[in-house]
């Protein structure tokens, strides 16, 4: 619908001599946008921020061509994906994939004023899959928010390389120092944003990183990045359902073998130099097997990635920001089919979403009984789901806590030591399309609220007016965090005032019907034994 109510408006445009195009004149090149009518906005859509990369290594940023006219009208190709989003998202034409992904697409209101805040928005998708066409990430809907609450931003999109072409890594990738290319590739976009985006009225000093599951993982890691030495390319970060400890960071005793897999696969493995080879098969040849069996994430490489995150936080060796930060109420990150203790250790071990030995798995399981009324979903009481698992309640409430929620209270814990505006939350708004096969408010709810896009059917935020009053209310707190660093500044009565975290060890509980306060203290003994393990 978004690439549908874009071509519409382009329609208009070129048929209405009295509506002007959007043009930049930079360094970076000058940029024939797409002005935007219903939301009066100009857009610039699929500025490249970096050349084709080379497959396997990191990408460079693009050279300044201050007399070289560029159409950026549309979206460019996408980075290739793999699951069901990028299967969708191919098949209905909203997106086409391919190496030459490195674009980012930048929204700003119709203004004359400078200096703007930027909100920059880097996708989730567990760093397999993930496009700025999706439409569910249709940034139009929250810049049209910030203008109408008088806080106008610019809003950012950028692509970057996911799963064995973002991700990749094995001894030979890490003799060449070729790890995290993914997030390299975030980083280079902050860099050309930086650069730039004082010619599109952007404050390269305002800029405000922000992302959900992978992309919140990828904020994290932009925290802890290089010791914390940011270059001021971001002031503050918002992280939902996601942070600065985790995703797992296994090494290469895991991607060796996806390594060998992959070199097999594509008819490398005889080949002296392994990862030349793989650079030189053909785009085609080597897609389909950019994923296959297990996930790629990220490593420690000694600079980006310097050390298990946890270790960064408790050493105080993280970018000190302002945060937004928070969780679902039942993100869902377990497993079906537990029905024992013996079996819930063996997951416990045996998952790639974490690493803990056998020792800390039964600490886990005494500070985690197996009583319904207090696992995941919670506010269900007594209610059990057998057919998911005896333990499933259990195991679920373990697995959130290990890869959401205890890491996000470790992360406000430690930045609000630095920093005042630290502000944590817990969303307990479900999809519109919850079926008893989603139970709860689980992974993903708040992304069709935080974008507001009523037009987009893929997790659609519905029209029911508590919805849309709680859309607006978080894409105005977001917009006004992006703006003056606090999200109170929303313009919406009868909203209790959102602590700082510091001050109250609070998280904002948002719900459609009354959002409202709550200490922040579930689980407190699981959640600190969890954040005393090195990951």
């Amino acid at each position: 619908m978004w690439a549908l109510l874009f071509s519409l408006s382009c329609g208009l445009v070129f048929t209405t001599a009295a509506v002007q195009q959007p043009v930049v004149k930079s360094q970076a090149g000058i940029f024939h946008g797409r002005y935007l009518p219903g939301f009066e906005q100009d857009l610039y859509l699929g500025i490249k921020y970096a050349p084709t990369p080379v497959r396997f290594t990191p990408a460079k940023l693009s050279n300044d061509t201050p007399k070289t006219h560029y159409n950026v009208t549309q979206y460019g190709l996408d980075c290739t994906g793999y699951g069901s989003d990028t299967t969708r998202l191919v098949k209905e034409g909203w997106t086409k994939l391919g190496e030459d992904c490195l674009h980012l697409n930048v929204v700003r209101p119709r203004t004359n004023e400078k200096n703007l805040p930027v909100l920059l928005w880097i996708y989730g998708g567990g760093w397999q899959q993930g496009a700025t066409s999706d439409p569910r990430y249709n940034m139009s809907y929250v810049v049209e928010q910030s203008v109408l609450n008088n806080k106008p931003i610019i809003g950012i999109s950028i692509n970057y390389r996911m799963a064995a072409f973002g991700f990749i890594s094995s001894d030979e990738v890490n003799a060449e120092g070729a790890q995290n290319l993914g997030l390299r590739d975030q980083r280079l976009a902050l860099q050309w944003v930086n650069k730039h985006i004082s010619s599109f009225g952007g404050d390269p000093a305002k800029v405000t990183i922000w992302g959900e599951s992978a992309g919140a993982y990828s904020v994290g890691d932009h925290i802890n990045a290089f010791d914390g030495e940011n270059d001021g390319l971001f002031r503050a970060a918002i992280l939902e359902s996601g942070g600065a400890v985790g995703a797992p960071l296994n090494g290469t005793d895991w991607y060796q073998g996806m390594y060998k897999n992959l070199t097999a696969s594509v008819g490398c493995s005889n080949s002296t130099n392994t990862l030349q080879c793989l650079r030189e098969v053909p785009y085609e040849r080597i897609a389909p097997y950019g994923y296959v069996g297990l996930e790629w994430f990220h490593v420690i490489d000694g600079s980006f990635v310097p050390r298990y995150g946890q270790e960064s936080l408790l050493s105080g060796r993280f970018a000190k920001i302002p945060l937004i930060l928070g969780t679902n109420t039942d993100e869902g990150f377990g497993v079906n089919g537990v029905n024992t203790d013996a079996q819930a250790i063996e997951q416990l071990l045996t998952s790639k979403r974490w690493n803990i030995d056998e020792q800390q798995a039964r600490r886990i399981l005494e500070l985690y009984p197996n009583d319904p009324t207090l696992g995941e979903p919670y506010g269900w009481g007594n209610r059990t789901w057998p057919e998911y698992g005896l333990q499933y309640k259990r195991y679920q409430s373990i697995a959130t806590d290990l890869t959401m929620y205890a890491p996000r209270r470790l992360l406000a814990e430690r930045m609000s030591d630095y920093v005042e505006n630290v502000y944590s939350y817990r969303w307990d708004a479900p999809k519109f399309n919850t079926t008893p096969a989603s139970i709860g408010v689980n992974h993903f709810s708040e992304i069709p609220f935080v974008f507001g896009n009523t037009e987009q059917q893929i997790t659609p935020l519905g029209n029911s007016t508590a919805n849309l009053k709680l859309s607006n209310l978080i894409i105005r707190m977001w917009a006004s965090f992006a703006h003056d660093l606090d999200p109170n500044g929303h313009g919406i009565s009868n909203i209790d005032t959102w602590p700082q975290y510091g001050n109250s060890t609070s998280n904002f509980v948002f719900r459609a019907d009354q959002s409202y306060i709550e200490k922040d203290k579930d689980r407190a003994e699981g959640v600190a034994y969890i954040n005393t393990i090195r990951r």
